[in-house]
């Protein structure tokens, strides 16, 4: 029997192919939004990072990031643009253009980190991604068919594996570049952060509870903020090399290079542990040295003493953590931390060796040496000790030891 439909239904029939045209024309619009706010964030740190490293040829890891962003910025482009199904040559090359714009990216990091620019596994998750969006095709020219966008679940594989190597790596340069800062960590959580986002596309391709083009979706979606973090973190990688430098001269003293008393200041509990020496040293008559030689030659001693202590301290085995404080006129202190009294003897012993060859006038130190003691509320109460212990060297002569 012919069912004969009405003005009524056929117009129902008509404004719900309407809508749903409408709806497959939003999806295609909200995807193609989202890659152009991509584009244009990232053309927009581009400009960014162009502009500084124009005002510092030096800094080449302004140039790098710019490369990988306008790399970036192309192969979306170019995916928005070539949708043609005989143009899969071309797609897999800008997917596998997506992961390989992390590696100028990884390699300012390494530059600014003063490390090696390339590596070879870099060149590893651009040729996962290339073969996976491949290899659905050249199985196909063996009667071997795969799965619906497997090309898709294979390329976001070696794009979740770039994220992964490349966001890794970063967060290792970054904290050998500025060991106390965050920005180049910030940049690199910003690229594991892509990772879940791209195992949440895939797991909705396989299980079947999302629409072919939810990787894009997911990986745009992130892209608003996670591209933002990550830019935003290199930027403030040069600011806080910056400051940790201009903080590190604050805390060195001008004329001999060892800490000041600004440094000892700002240390509180980190040598304060039974097993710390300190070495009180204090030049004997250095006012007659002024007087009789000149303040050149006086500045002259003052440096040769540091330079005696912080070799002493390197051929003492103790490099890695003592250190040498200059605590005003021709008063140094060496800090030596789970060393013991023979170690610190045998440093001090070291030094007024070393400053008997010095010349071209003879000199001499008196030291006051003291452990950190359990009771010690503070790195000043040992450092008085050391002090009591310098004036009773003085005291008993000068050109001594007391302990």
């Amino acid at each position: 029997m012919r069912i004969r439909r009405g003005p009524a239904e056929a117009k129902t029939i008509v404004n719900l192919s309407s809508v749903c045209g409408r709806r497959d024309m939003l999806t295609s619009i909200d995807l193609a939004t989202l890659r152009l706010c991509s584009v244009l964030a990232s053309v927009t740190f581009t400009v960014i990072f162009l502009s500084l490293w124009r005002g510092r040829k030096d800094e080449r890891h302004n140039l790098l990031w710019a490369a990988s962003l306008l790399l970036y910025c192309v192969a979306l482009a170019g995916l928005e643009w070539i949708n043609r199904p005989q143009d899969v040559l071309i797609r897999s090359l800008l997917v596998a253009a997506l992961t390989a714009s992390n590696i100028p990216l990884v390699a300012g990091v390494r530059l600014f980190a003063g490390r090696t620019l390339w590596r070879w596994w870099m060149a590893v998750p651009p040729a996962v991604t290339l073969a996976g969006f491949l290899l659905p095709q050249a199985l196909g020219q063996f009667a071997i068919v795969m799965p619906p966008h497997s090309e898709q679940l294979l390329a976001a594989i070696g794009l979740a594996t770039g994220m992964g190597v490349f966001g890794a790596d970063m967060i290792r340069q970054a904290g050998r570049a500025v060991p106390d800062g965050y920005g180049g960590r910030i940049a690199g959580g910003a690229m594991l952060a892509y990772m879940p986002c791209y195992v949440f596309a895939i797991a909705g391709e396989v299980l079947h509870f999302a629409t072919p083009s939810t990787l894009a979706v997911a990986a745009l979606l992130s892209d608003q903020l996670l591209l933002m973090l990550l830019n935003v973190g290199l930027l403030a990688m040069p600011a806080e090399a910056a400051f940790a430098a201009m903080r590190e001269r604050a805390w060195r003293d001008g004329l001999t290079g060892v800490h000041n008393r600004a440094w000892l200041a700002g240390v509180h509990d980190e040598f304060l542990k039974t097993g710390t020496w300190l070495a009180h040293i204090d030049i004997d008559h250095f006012k007659a040295i002024n007087d009789r030689f000149g303040h050149a030659a006086g500045d002259g001693t003052l440096t040769a003493l540091a330079r005696a202590l912080v070799l002493a301290t390197a051929e003492s085995g103790l490099q890695s953590g003592a250190k040498v404080v200059r605590m005003g006129g021709d008063e140094f202190l060496v800090i030596m931390p789970n060393a013991s009294l023979l170690t610190a003897q045998a440093l001090v012993r070291h030094v007024r060796t070393a400053i008997n060859c010095i010349g071209p006038f003879d000199w001499t130190v008196s030291i006051g040496l003291t452990e950190v003691a359990a009771q010690d509320t503070s790195l000043a109460d040992a450092v008085e000790r050391a002090d009591q212990q310098l004036y009773a060297a003085k005291l008993a002569g000068r050109d001594r030891v007391a302990a």
